[in-house]
């Protein structure tokens, strides 16, 4: 994909190119009159170059055009001129063809969307653990920016899903930056090897110590250096894929309930968490009062207590307090409205 530096470098070149051929133009006029005794100004000597390199056709304006040298001078300018004019014409054409312009314009858009986000989710990693997590957070739509090395492939997945994506290497400060590290809310390290995501989690840390980070691990040895490096939780593929395996062995309906919500695409329901937040509306109702299961069909099944603690099962006179995480179940959509009354953003 072709950058904005690259067009303008493009446009240097030729501008500087034309730029001489006038400047030579203008000045060859100018000595040239004043040795053969017929002087010109500098404005009508400029006058008689442009004209002469774009071919207009024009008089000659000047008296030093109308002699053999400086007829023999003009030839030597539009042959030259037009020699320009071929080569710039020739290089936009490759900028075309190549759609290097068409590139850059879109990564130009894409770094403005990014440098618009906040609170948003980056991705670093589009392999196959990466391309999961980014299709569930556009799926249940969390912005979400994606970082991999391979243009590729995160540009596949970029443009398929129709979510900003930077081809750069997630390890390196510049292109975290350029993610908007800053104003993220999560950063999910997804990259092949433990060497690189301990990396990532270290370089993350230090430029925004309020991320929460959420580490890929290949081999359990890697994790307390990663929580050490400043990552909140390390998930081990492998050990939850064997997890799994055991799960469909011994309950099998669960499982199958759990992937038919996560795989449904008429409804999208999910396990989410909701915040009341000490603006909302919601402060000191009854969790009856909301009606949830009648009137947005979403299911409370926990709530967390002040000391961090689960409750499951929630009674009906629970009392909502600022602060208070109600983890709930329900259709996506619907999830998303709760969750701005909850934090009073209707």
């Amino acid at each position: 994909m072709g950058s904005w530096k690259e067009v303008w470098r493009q446009f240097v070149r030729i501008g500087a190119a034309l730029g001489v051929f006038v400047l030579l133009g203008t000045l060859g006029y100018y000595l040239l009159g004043h040795s053969l005794g017929r002087p010109a100004s500098l404005l009508d000597c400029l006058y008689m170059t442009i004209i002469t390199l774009s071919t207009v056709g024009y008089a000659e304006t000047i008296p030093v055009a109308r002699t053999e040298a400086g007829r023999l001078f003009t030839i030597l300018l539009i042959l030259s001129g037009v020699g320009v004019l071929l080569y710039a014409l020739t290089s936009f054409a490759i900028l075309l063809i190549e759609g290097t312009m068409q590139g850059a314009w879109g990564r130009w858009r894409m770094e403005r969307q990014i440098a618009k986000m906040s609170n948003h989710y980056i991705v670093c990693g589009a392999g196959r653990v990466g391309e999961v997590i980014v299709r569930e957070l556009a799926l249940t739509r969390r912005p979400v920016v994606v970082i991999d090395k391979d243009a590729e492939k995160v540009t596949a997945i970029g443009r398929e899903l129709n979510v900003p994506f930077i081809v750069g290497d997630a390890t390196e400060e510049s292109v975290l930056r350029a993610a908007g590290i800053e104003r993220a809310k999560g950063l999910l390290a997804a990259l092949g090897n433990d060497h690189d995501n301990l990396f990532l989690v270290l370089t993350a840390r230090s430029i925004n110590p309020n991320l929460r980070i959420i580490a890929r691990g290949n081999h359990p040895s890697v994790v307390d250096k990663m929580l050490k490096a400043g990552a909140d939780e390390v998930v081990l593929p492998e050990t939850t894929g064997g997890l799994k395996m055991v799960s469909l062995m011994v309950r099998p309906t669960a499982v199958s309930f759990l992937d038919q919500m996560l795989r449904q695409r008429e409804v999208t329901l999910r396990v989410e968490e909701v915040v009341i937040e000490p603006s909302s509306p919601l402060v000191g109702k009854r969790l009856s009062d909301l009606k949830l299961p009648q009137q947005w069909n979403i299911l409370v099944l926990a709530y967390q207590q002040e000391d961090g603690t689960l409750v499951y099962n929630p009674p009906a006179d629970l009392e909502l307090r600022q602060g208070m995480s109600l983890i709930a179940m329900g259709d996506v959509h619907k999830l998303e409205q709760f969750r701005r009354l909850a934090q009073n953003k209707t």
